[in-house]
């Protein structure tokens, strides 16, 4: 019997053929007594960390009387790495942990007491739709590390989901590209895709062309995960004018337009350039902080505190960001990859995107200089107890995805450290073999000689000095990745005996001045 594992160790067995049969009459019974209502019927397609909370948000819409507007029908795989989502939001939990309290409130909300959400493994759901949001997880592939010139986009699980979608849907449904995708994606690759199969099935595409509309997310998990969704400005476009209308006309219900307005370009490669441009601009801030971080080391700058004073002039630096441990998630990490790929694969350019691929090769191997600050202290690593407090790409989320964690772990252990790894949200670490998190901090920090705040959740945010150094016994090295410590709590620490490294932080040999006074 196959199984897919939830992350907290629950396992649920993949449906029989009876249960699937089960459940197309349970579609078509909820669909219908949701038209019954006046309700129109989404589906997202894909429960992960955007869709998942997209299909609540979408299921949470009401009118002024607090009546629903959709009913939503959630699709997901029936895979190991998937199908386990499903009952767990059918059960009105979360698939997802974050710091955000709205996010333990919207999925029982609306799967429980609105039942206005349901997830299903079967694709006849989508032969129910009115609407359907794609937020199916689509890579770049990076095969060299740190030369991100040869990267590309595997478009074959995107292909098979587009014709999922194509087989299934009436001609009347609008379906909403809200994936990252390269420039081009839904009118060299969705488009084809769904008219070939609409002629598969005799539909004339002169009279019925497929409705498609993109607009791309700008999910941040954290804080403020609910609200990143909804009280967003978004970009958009349609195929055509009929599919900018419904796109239009679903977004314009779902999110809060009226403080957070939208915005029309002229066509879907636009959009799609829009959403990669964006985070191409992040990333290249990004990597450029890494060189000015390693001048303010040299120095003796600090160099969030030069940025801040840069910040006060408001409307010409506001973006300017901070250096780090490195650059995760699903977005900055591959982004200008799909741009730089879609360049001579969809339109057979010439040109390319040489800064913005130079970034990401930066970006990639930025939590190197972590470990070349940890040298400085310690040259010889070996048998070094490494204490790394933070797994997640950001803090305050459980995603791990792209965690430049991960490359200071695979660095740290190529020097024979022996290290031990925290993290408050995340319990198995899928890119590290599946390992398990420890959770209690005490164990991880007992006799340890290197503490690291790679990441800023907030609970090590709230770590005092005279906590952290009794737990390992004597005072160890501490590394401040991305400013997670205070300049009172580093005279704290060096006060206590401790060495403190921090990436742009070369003020630190003053404090340790002001630390004797």
């Amino acid at each position: 019997m196959s199984i897919s594992i939830a992350p907290d160790g629950r396992e649920f067995a993949f449906p029989t053929p009876e249960q699937n049969r089960e459940e197309i009459k349970k579609l078509q019974k909820i669909t219908e007594e949701q038209r019954k209502l006046g309700r129109k019927i989404v589906v997202v397609q894909g429960m992960g960390f955007v869709g998942s909370v997209m299909a609540t948000v979408v299921a949470d819409a009401e009118d002024k009387n607090g009546n629903p507007y959709y009913f939503v029908h959630g699709h997901d795989l029936v895979s190991r790495r998937s199908f386990w989502k499903i009952p767990v939001i059918n059960n009105g939990e979360s698939p997802i942990q974050a710091e955000d309290p709205e996010i333990s409130k919207i999925f029982p909300r609306v799967v429980k007491e609105k039942k206005t959400l349901r997830a299903t493994w079967n694709e006849f759901a989508y032969k129910l739709a009115d609407v359907i949001v794609v937020d199916i997880q689509l890579d770049a592939i990076k095969p060299d590390f740190g030369r991100a010139s040869t990267g590309y986009c595997n478009l074959s699980a995107f292909r098979e989901g587009m014709r999922t979608i194509g087989r299934s849907i009436s001609p009347e449904c609008l379906v909403l590209i809200e994936t990252t995708v390269p420039p081009g994606t839904c009118e060299k690759v969705v488009k084809p895709i769904i008219e070939k199969e609409f002629k598969k099935r005799g539909i004339d595409t002169t009279k019925n062309p497929p409705l498609i509309a993109h607009s791309y997310e700008r999910v941040m998990p954290g804080r403020n995960y609910v609200s990143s969704i909804r009280n967003f400005c978004r970009t958009f476009s349609g195929i055509d004018k009929k599919s900018e209308e419904l796109a239009r006309e679903f977004l314009s219900i779902v999110l809060d337009i009226q403080n957070h307005p939208l915005y029309c370009l002229e066509n879907t490669n636009a959009s799609e350039l829009a959403k990669v441009l964006e985070n191409s601009y992040r990333a290249t801030n990004i990597a450029l902080m890494l060189e000015w971080a390693k001048m303010a080391e040299k120095i003796g700058v600090n160099l969030f505190e030069v940025i801040k004073s840069i910040k006060v002039r408001k409307g010409t630096h506001d973006n300017m960001l901070k250096p780090s441990l490195g650059v995760g998630g699903y977005c900055l990490t591959k982004d200008p990859v799909l741009a730089n790929w879609s360049a001579e694969a969809l339109f057979d350019l010439d040109e390319k995107l040489p800064m913005a691929i130079h970034s990401v090769n930066i970006n990639d191997t930025m939590a190197l200089h972590t470990v070349e600050l940890i040298e400085e202290v310690f040259p010889n690593l070996t048998d070094k107890r490494v204490a790394i407090l933070g797994v997640s790409y950001l803090g305050d989320v459980a995603d791990t995805r792209h965690s430049p964690s991960k490359l200071l772990w695979e660095e740290l252990m190529e020097k024979d450290a022996v290290i031990s790894v925290h993290d408050p949200l995340v319990k198995i670490w899928p890119e590290v073999g599946n390992m398990r998190v420890k959770k209690d901090i005490k164990t991880v920090l007992s006799d340890t000689e290197i503490v690291i705040f790679a990441v800023g959740h907030k609970s090590y945010l709230d770590l005092e000095p005279e906590e952290v150094v009794p737990l390992c016994g004597k005072p160890p090295l501490i590394i401040d990745c991305s400013n997670f410590i205070s300049d009172k709590k580093i005279i704290k620490y060096l006060k206590l005996g401790c060495e403190v490294k921090g990436v742009g932080k070369g003020h630190i040999e003053r404090l340790k001045v002001k630390g004797k006074r």
